[in-house]
């Protein structure tokens, strides 16, 4: 398939729109329409409708966006991986997850840059999600990530623990039956651990996964939450903050997760490396 055809779908999808999509590509809105009916042909399915309330994909076309994400993803990361820069000759692709960044992956990242001067670094920061799909596929050669996923191919390695604590900006609020309470989805694992300990608690009004722009949402709206006491602990110390006395708290520890078809002496250093900032990171201290 035409890296071409994929990118213009794509670009319909977000756009809602042909025309837009042609403005945002620089081409005509012949070329954009041209170009969506050659996919359909190829695919033998319709992908788009339209309509007056904009462009929707067909059950078929929301099938294939995950497809044609992965496609030009891959393709941008092989231009990348053999057009290096002049000066480098090797390569690493890295991911975490946003509140695994400043205080771990932000070090290891100065770290294997300082020590490895002829690679080239490509770093993202996503959603685990997204991170464990580029890994499957083969876009990332690493990524440090809470509560991975356990698949053939990948393996894991356990790096540091984290908690996961109870925080109000309101200094009223002491319990997560109050109202300000807002659930801060962290994954399956907590979810299950928080149902369990508060069995009967009704459904909060809000739920948010918004990682590290979580902190600044309490305390601009005056809310609470479970939030990594990585993540936390600047926001007490700076008062902006507190932790609820007696609140229970949950294990949330990190991992790093590689493709076991991943060129091992990268892999090595990587994870020697990303030991080594663990190692070095700030204690929680509860």
């Amino acid at each position: 398939m035409d890296i071409q055809l994929a990118n213009t779908f794509l670009t319909v999808l977000a756009t809602k729109s042909f025309v837009s999509a042609a403005e945002t590509l620089h081409v005509s809105q012949s070329a954009v329409s041209l170009r969506i009916q050659k996919l359909e042909d190829l695919l033998g399915k319709k992908l788009l409708e339209r309509s007056k309330g904009g462009v929707t994909p067909t059950i078929f076309g929301e099938e294939f966006e995950e497809y044609a994400r992965a496609f030009v993803q891959l393709w941008d990361e092989t231009k990348y991986q053999v057009s290096l820069p002049d000066g480098f000759d090797n390569s690493l692709s890295l991911g975490c997850q946003d509140s695994l960044w400043p205080e771990l992956s932000s070090v290891w990242m100065a770290r294997m840059s300082e020590k490895k001067s002829n690679t080239a670094f490509n770093f993202q920061i996503a959603e685990h999600e997204s991170l464990t799909r580029h890994l499957v596929r083969g876009s990332l050669d690493m990524a440090v990530l809470y509560s991975p996923e356990i698949r053939p191919g990948l393996n894991v390695e356990h790096i540091l623990d984290d908690r996961l604590v109870l925080v109000s900006a309101d200094n009223n609020f002491t319990d997560v039956s109050d109202g300000g309470y807002i659930y801060c989805n962290w994954g399956a694992e907590f979810g299950i651990a928080h149902a369990r300990w508060f069995p009967g608690l009704k459904p909060p009004q809000l739920s948010l996964r918004i990682g590290t722009s979580m902190p600044q949402y309490l305390i601009q709206n005056g809310k609470s939450a479970y939030i990594p006491y990585r993540m936390a602990d600047d926001y007490v110390a700076d008062g902006k903050l507190h932790f609820i006395k007696n609140a229970p708290s949950f294990p949330f520890p990190a991992y790093a997760t590689w493709a076991l078809n991943k060129d091992l002496s990268k892999i090595e250093f990587a994870l020697e490396e990303l030991r080594v900032a663990a190692k070095d990171a700030p204690w929680i201290e509860l």
